[in-house]
């Protein structure tokens, strides 16, 4: 897996797409131009792409936030 290519490929998904995978885990193709497939549980989505052949060194796992989630959010007084 080549990770420039990886990080430039991943940028580029169209956010609007990505919105539909809202609060669950995505497996993403080495390029980063694909997601192969997803799950609410990272355990099921991990179990699932190993019975059906993926080979695991070349597919990154990530969480994609709720939309309700505030990434690194905080109060201001």
């Amino acid at each position: 897996m080549d990770l420039q290519t990886f990080q430039a490929n991943r940028q580029r998904f169209p956010s609007e797409q990505l919105e539909k995978y809202s609060g669950q885990y995505v497996a993403w193709s080495p390029d980063g131009t694909t997601i192969l497939d997803s799950d609410k549980s990272e355990f099921a989505l991990d179990h699932r792409l190993r019975s059906q052949g993926h080979d695991m060194t070349e597919v990154l796992i990530t969480m994609v936030p709720s939309v309700d989630t505030i990434l690194g959010g905080g109060i201001e007084e």
